[in-house]
């Protein structure tokens, strides 16, 4: 039923501009929800639970870490930081500085307000700049929270999203190194990350700035930690673009059906990075995640439920996969030998490590940071970057040898088990044409199992 309605829907969509199409898809829409609505899914927001949920906060442990410190908190008037900002302030720390590109109107607009708080003008991007505020305020720990974090723009602005994501991260790592008074630094990363592989910018980026976090804690004496988010309802565009099109346009646009999407709230985003402190280990980059994420959303269920609320009589139209979000999901990059603990946010090779906090609820692992020489390589040649289009030649290709590098040092049991799951293919015959037409990251994953064999043979010659 629901098969034929998405194919109908899909045939039409672009003639929505056309009367008799538009009509018919809005016939096709109720249709939709009310089959939707006879199964329950359309009851209640699809993100309730999300949005109620709560991770636990060891007060005691993180009021150790916490108390007298002065606390430094890049891109804190934006959603996550103001919610870090908040929870900070029920500890007895000292002072909270906050770098952002600020104006007037920005600081009065600013969501929280405490004597606490203090304000600095800084654009990570100016190394300088950065470097000025950290000697100026002499921080003790530091919340890296400032990116560019929209996927679609981020294909259309690489170069910005470059230097804001990848070479303000730098920056800030590098600030912290030079710095005397850093005990430890937490970066809010994404669940993108945990691709082996990815060419879209914005999942790049932000796997690029794990392994500068995690390179460098191999002989700091600050302790980098991590913790990886997905969809955060309170700052989420997706849900922010489908309620504002089903209240004021013609139509609601989602890019297709069956496209799932896990949720948190921003309350455990900032909980999430106050558990890294005390989970944070000397010369291991460890990352955190929510455990119980429950089970994925549908973005055209939340489309129709809005549809539904708004009382609306206009259609559901399906406008594909935009640059930055058609990257397909790879099978292999979940841990099938126990399904009942799958978690998008984590791939095979780091649920090796996988622990979990006392409550339960919170996922912890590491990566291998790379080899400096190399990661400072990368960095160089992203600096020197002109244009859109070199600049992503030489993140995509900066991030390959970064991951070449990782799989080398992974275990070949792993790896034909990620392809095998990724490719449905007995454990026994790996395709290489199938995994190269998979995707670049199946091709790489192939390559290291293949030199893992040439490897062995060879020292048998």
């Amino acid at each position: 039923m629901e098969e034929d309605l998405y194919k109908k829907i899909w045939e039409l969509s672009r003639y929505s501009d056309k009367a008799a199409p538009y009509k018919e898809l809005k016939r096709l829409t109720k249709e939709l929800i009310r089959s939707y609505y006879l199964q329950g899914r359309l009851s209640e927001h699809p993100f309730a639970s999300a949005r109620e949920r709560r991770i636990s906060l060891p007060s005691e442990k993180i009021h150790s870490e916490l108390n007298g410190s002065i606390c430094l908190i890049t891109g804190g008037l934006g959603c996550v930081g103001s919610a870090l900002i908040e929870e900070l302030l029920h500890f007895n720390v000292q002072r909270i500085v906050v770098l952002h590109r600020l104006d007037q109107a920005t600081v009065a607009n600013a969501p929280v307000r405490s004597e606490k708080i203090v304000y600095v003008n800084c654009d990570i991007t100016d190394i300088k700049s950065i470097n000025s505020a950290f000697i100026a305020h002499r921080p003790d720990l530091v919340f890296h929270t400032a990116a560019q974090r929209n996927p679609g723009y981020a294909e259309k602005n690489i170069v910005h999203t470059v230097d804001t994501n990848v070479l303000g991260t730098y920056n800030v790592v590098r600030a912290c190194e030079l710095a005397k008074s850093v005990k430890q630094c937490v970066f809010s990363s994404t669940g993108k990350a945990s691709r082996y592989y990815t060419e879209e910018v914005y999942a790049a980026t932000k796997k690029l700035c794990e392994y500068i976090l995690a390179t460098y804690s191999k002989e700091s004496k600050i302790k980098y930690s991590m913790v990886r988010f997905t969809h955060i309802l309170d700052n989420s565009l997706m849900d922010r673009e489908l309620r504002y099109a089903s209240d004021n346009d013609d139509y609601v646009a989602v890019h297709s059906p069956g496209k799932f999407v896990t949720a948190q709230n921003v309350k455990e985003a900032a909980c999430l990075m106050l558990n890294a402190l005390i989970y944070s280990e000397d010369n291991r980059c460890k990352f955190l995640l929510v455990r119980n994420l429950e089970w994925p959303v549908e973005s055209l269920q939340v489309a129709l439920y809005y549809i539904k609320q708004s009382g609306r009589d206009i259609p559901i139209i399906f406008q594909g996969n935009p640059t930055g979000y058609d990257e397909s999901f790879f099978r292999g990059q979940l841990d099938w030998s126990d399904p009942t603990e799958l978690n998008l946010l984590i791939n095979v090779y780091e649920n090796r490590h996988r622990e979990h906090n006392q409550e339960g609820d919170i996922i912890i692992s590491h990566i291998h940071g790379s080899e400096k020489e190399k990661l400072e390589l990368v960095i160089r040649q992203l600096q020197t970057a002109k244009g859109e289009a070199q600049t992503k030649e030489y993140l995509t290709e900066g991030l390959k040898i970064l991951v070449k590098e990782a799989l080398e040092n992974e275990p070949e049991q792993e790896t034909l088990n990620i392809l095998k799951w990724g490719l449905q293919l007995p454990a026994d015959s790996i395709d290489k044409a199938a995994a190269a037409k998979h995707s670049p990251m199946a091709s790489l994953l192939f390559e290291a199992l293949e030199n893992k064999y040439a490897t062995r043979n060879h020292q048998f010659v």
